[in-house]
């Protein structure tokens, strides 16, 4: 089992006036990750290259994509075409 490091996967505005830093602990199950989804869906939260970079490893991408689905925040019609919005979404938030 891979240890895991006390990296910033992701942030969320809310609660104000601080935030929410998400580390890899608390994505340690899909609930956790469809949650984050639902908050990244409504423009509240980003998620971290380190964060991508989890959760890929963790979940892989047919997974995420089933994730994805159930909440609804990528609208794709494929694994393919969900792989893609994930990169445009990574090479987005590597330019903040």
């Amino acid at each position: 089992m891979k240890q895991m490091n006390n990296q910033c996967c992701a942030y969320r505005i809310y609660p104000e006036p601080a935030g929410t830093h998400y580390f890899q602990q608390d994505l340690m199950t899909e609930e956790q990750v469809e949650r984050l989804f639902d908050y990244a869906q409504i423009l509240e939260l980003i998620i971290f290259e380190a964060g991508w970079a989890f959760l890929i490893d963790r979940y892989g991408y047919p997974l995420l994509y089933e994730i994805n689905n159930r909440s609804g925040w990528f609208d794709s019609e494929s694994l393919e075409e969900f792989k893609l919005y994930v990169q445009a979404y990574r090479d987005d938030a590597n330019r903040i």
